[in-house]
């Protein structure tokens, strides 16, 4: 054999190499739907729930803990917003069933309103004339349910458990019927009224809309600055000089035509200038722009309070009739002249002061002038494209003092996209400011309720007080088909409503058998209680409501709903909800569904309310298919499979707007195999392990390790039990690679190598790395769902899938002080040995010794470990094969190779212990290979 060497053919021994047959190649897109499949066929979300169950009823479990979904809209495919919430929400739950709690997930879907409603009529074109209202609803049903079913698949891809085969659903007959015996409590409590109001209206729709309706986008609209004739008597009659004009400034010409007064406000100082031959009446705030905007030299003659105008009287610039001061509080000199135009059809400050003058009602659903305009210009043409019209008659009429173009931030309907008017119709409203039974208002109860909810983030708390704080009454009436009818009859006579609770009922049963389009089978006699007579003006002729509901009802109504209807949940439940979604819905769903319940119940639905960002393109862009930079969740699937897009939802920092493009998604991928690499070490390590063998007593380094793996499961715990899973997924990958990859490993691969198999060593290492995955396993799996679960086949000692496990403390855990000054040195070691590798000096860390020169107090510390009780050598603690430490007052380290024998077998430099032919083995590789 010594020949042998000399020719240079090297004896080959045996180390015990990792082996598992965990993958190294994820394989994702492919392995998952297999797995997928696996938990559909095995039933694994009704064995968690019932698992937990039997946990809490053995007094072993954390009781309840349940997050309530806020439905999808069924309208299309899944995008990256729709992939961030639910997986977001995935993580609340499995870390809720892995902590202990039973956690039942009820996934649910929105399903009327206008986005389907018109979807429909787009696919039926001239066929949807054919059609009766009962076929239209339900070729609305068909849409819906297709794109329920398409959706759910996503979901699901995605990894995220639950009950999808019994989900609630906005449009099944049981749900409408609850939301309309809902609305007959609201009824009962004197919280819905029916008045005539100015309020968003779309045009595009053709339907009022709520607050949560409206979203802003620029627009650029005409400013113009428009004179008001006096005349020569009027203002005399005020002391006043003759040819004086009020001035108002508008970006809404085509309110003009509706014009009924002229606000000023009753404390601010307005000045009497002369321009020319002309006077006017502006305040003084906004004098030098409305010089600017005049070009002309102003001369004040004097200045007056708005109060002492308050008779005066205008003449409209070229309708013959009166345009009186009113004042108004509401009036700012902020910009423009500080008199505001006022059109109580088309503004609700406008309204409240001006309405007892009439409405003229001038614009029609559509947002067309109406014949009533009584101008052949005027009628039939859009509001919008009637501007130009409007501002041709003001320059004839000599009125125009100004003309500009602003782009400003302006309401538009959320769905058709459309600027919105304002429009006063006659409406249902629940009233905001109202005592309900004689107690507190709606307004008064939200802000309560709003104070008495945990906001995560915080800011969120803010949002949504300010919201409730100033909102309006909630319009509640659509004039559209597809949606739950406001089941109500009202006078035909006066209209007055009828309100009665058997019509409700009467309703809501019919409805539970034959869905909303029972509603409009159901002839008046049957829904009229006997006797029924008009409170108003004692008709007793009466007719049905026409109008549906706004779909902010139906999501608003869900959590009780869900209580009542959903087998694994109950009325204990109600009040108690997690709600998780994007920050939209402060304005949206956390509004109603708030204001909903206190007004039919007196109960807020939630205790934790839970915001995310929304999801931008990697350079901080909204996504859209004209800038071609639209990622979807499909595309990932199959490139990187659901486990990457997991761990990219669970690294944001979702308190802000979040960040996705292949580059960020590279990132994802790439610390995923970190942690699938970890995964695989210690699975391999534990090829020979049997856990139910006696346990070796474990190392000091061991008890180090399992002291380091019990505080990263605290941290990831108490992360999620706060929501904070960006800091779950740096905390368990940080381990990864440094606690796990970067020491422990280093350290024990020799043992786990080249000792024997049963040498004690070596088997404590073993089992505490079967602890050690364990936990990181469980840990890992409301994250990382596939990977997890299938890493939990492999791992030796356990059964099922991983979810039915639970988060648990590890035994033996103990972490010493001293670790901290070691992990120090070694650091430095390594540095140092840096020059000696790229020298090619040394080859690895273990051919080198080391001379450590260190502090008192930091020798103190590594002595310290020498002397625990199963203490490693220090060489091997800093896989080196030499090590002489000395005192010095600063740390320093002097490194080179080392003279003597490297075994062939670890690499350890301290062979010559072997016998015969092996005689270059050290004395532990000299007992474990076989004479």
């Amino acid at each position: 054999m010594a020949d042998e060497q000399q020719q240079g053919v090297k004896k080959k021994y045996p180390v015990f190499l990792p082996r598992t047959d965990f993958p190294m190649k994820a394989d994702l897109p492919q392995r998952e739907p297999k797995r997928l499949e696996h938990w559909k066929v095995e039933g694994l979300y009704q064995r968690i729930e019932a698992a937990r169950k039997a946990d809490n009823k053995a007094g072993k479990g954390k009781g309840r803990r349940v997050l309530h979904d806020g439905p999808p809209y069924a309208n299309g495919g899944l995008h990256m917003g729709h992939a961030l919430n639910k997986i977001l929400k995935d993580l609340v739950v499995k870390s809720s069933w892995m902590e202990g709690f039973e956690s039942p997930y009820i996934p649910g879907w929105d399903c009327h309103g206008l986005p389907i409603e018109h979807a429909v009529e787009k696919d039926l074109g001239p066929k949807r004339r054919e059609l009766s209202r009962a076929e239209f609803l339900q070729r609305c049903r068909v849409y819906a349910q297709k794109w329920i079913d398409a959706q759910r698949a996503g979901f699901q891809r995605l990894g995220v458990i639950g009950d999808w085969e019994r989900p609630y659903v906005t449009m099944d007959p049981v749900y409408e019927a609850a939301v309309v015996r809902q609305l007959g409590k609201l009824f009962e409590r004197g919280c819905v009224t029916r008045r005539l109001k100015v309020v968003h209206w779309s045009y595009g729709a053709r339907t009022a809309l709520a607050e949560a309706e409206v979203e802003y986008a620029d627009k650029t609209s005409p400013a113009v600055t428009v004179a008001f004739p006096v005349s020569d008597a009027e203002a005399r009659r005020l002391g006043l000089p003759s040819n004086l004009f009020l001035p108002i400034w508008t970006t809404t010409p085509w309110t003009l035509p509706s014009n009924r007064a002229i606000a000023m406000h009753p404390d601010l100082e307005y000045a009497v200038v002369k321009a020319g031959e002309r006077a006017f009446v502006v305040a003084v705030p906004l004098l030098e722009d409305f010089g600017k905007k005049l070009g002309e030299p102003l001369h004040t003659l004097k200045v007056m309070k708005g109060s002492e105008f308050q008779t005066l009287v205008a003449r409209h610039p070229w309708i013959h009739r009166d345009s009186p001061v009113l004042l108004g509080d509401h009036v700012t000199a902020d910009t423009g002249t500080g008199l505001v135009h006022t059109a109580p059809d088309h503004g609700v400050d406008d309204f409240h002061l001006a309405q007892h003058l009439g409405l003229f009602q001038l614009v029609g659903p559509d947002g067309k002038f109406l014949p009533a305009v009584d101008d052949p210009e005027l009628e039939g043409v859009n509001i919008f494209e009637a501007n130009p019209k409007v501002i041709e008659k003001l320059k004839a009429a000599g009125a125009l003092l100004h003309e500009a173009s602003l782009t400003h931030s302006y309401p538009h309907c959320w769905r058709t996209k459309t600027p919105i008017l304002f429009r006063a119709t006659e409406q249902w409203f629940i009233t905001m400011d109202d005592p309900i039974e004689g107690g507190q208002s709606l307004r008064e109860l939200g802000l309560d309720g709003v104070d008495t909810t945990a906001w995560v983030p915080s800011i969120g708390r803010n949002r949504i007080h300010a919201m409730i704080a100033g909102r309006p009454d909630w319009c509640i009436s659509r004039q559209r088909a597809w949606g739950t009818p406001i089941t109500v009859l009202r006078c035909a006579a006066c209209e007055e409503p009828l309100v009665d609770p058997t019509l409700f009922e009467k309703a809501a049963t019919a409805i539970e058998k034959g869905g909303i389009e029972a509603w409009a089978d159901m002839a008046v006699d049957e829904l009229l209680p006997i006797g029924s007579a008009c409170a108003k003006c004692g008709a007793t002729d009466f007719q049905k409501e026409t109008d549906i509901l706004d779909v902010w009802i139906d999501s608003g109504v869900s959590a009780g709903v869900v209580c009542d209807t959903h087998p694994d949940l109950s009325r204990a439940d109600y009040g108690q909800f997690i709600y998780l979604e994007g920050s939209d819905q402060h304005r949206g769903w956390f509004h109603s569904s708030l204001l909903f319940n206190l007004a039919a119940s007196g109960t807020k639905p939630y205790t934790t309310v839970v915001t995310h960002g929304f999801v931008l393109d990697g350079r901080g862009q909204k996504m859209s298919k004209s800038l071609g930079n639209v990622i979807t969740p499909e595309e990932i699937l199959k490139t990187y499979g659901a486990d990457i897009l997991r761990l990219w939802a669970a690294s944001c920092d979702y308190s802000e707007d979040v960040r996705v493009s292949k580059e960020i998604l590279e990132r994802s991928a790439d610390a995923y195999r970190k942690i699938r690499n970890t995964l695989r070490f210690m699975l391999g390590a534990l090829a020979d392990f049997d856990p139910k063998a006696s346990a070796a007593e474990p190392t000091a380094l061991d008890r180090w390790l399992l002291g380091a793996t019990a505080r990263l499961s605290e941290e990831v715990r108490r992360a999620y039990a706060s929501y904070d899973f960006h800091g779950a997924v740096q905390a368990l990958l940080g381990f990864c690679q440094l606690e796990l990859s970067g020491r422990y490993f280093e350290i024990v691969k020799d043992r786990l190598y080249c000792d024997a198999l049963d040498a004690p060593r070596r088997r404590a290492s073993q089992a505490t790395l079967h602890a050690v995955a364990s936990t990181l396993i469980r840990l890992l799996a409301p994250v990382l769902s596939f990977t997890a679960d299938e890493a939990w086949e492999h791992l030796p000692g356990v059964s099922g899938e991983v979810f039915l496990s639970r988060f648990e403390p590890l035994q033996g855990a103990t972490e010493s002080p001293e670790w901290t000054a070691f992990w120090t040195l070694r650091e430095a070691v390594q540095g140092a040995l840096e020059p000696l590798r790229a020298a090619k000096t040394v080859g690895t860390s273990l051919d080198a010794a080391v001379r450590l020169h260190a502090p008192a107090a930091d020798l103190a510390s590594i002595r310290a470990l020498s002397a625990m009780s199963g203490a490693d050598p220090l060489e091997d603690l800093f896989v080196v094969s030499g090590l002489e430490l000395i005192e010095a007052p600063e740390l320093r380290v002097e490194a080179s190779a080392h003279a003597g024998t490297k075994c062939p077998r670890c690499w350890n430099h301290r062979g010559g212990h072997g016998k015969g032919e092996d005689i270059a083995l050290c004395a532990r590789c000299s007992e474990v290979v076989p004479a």
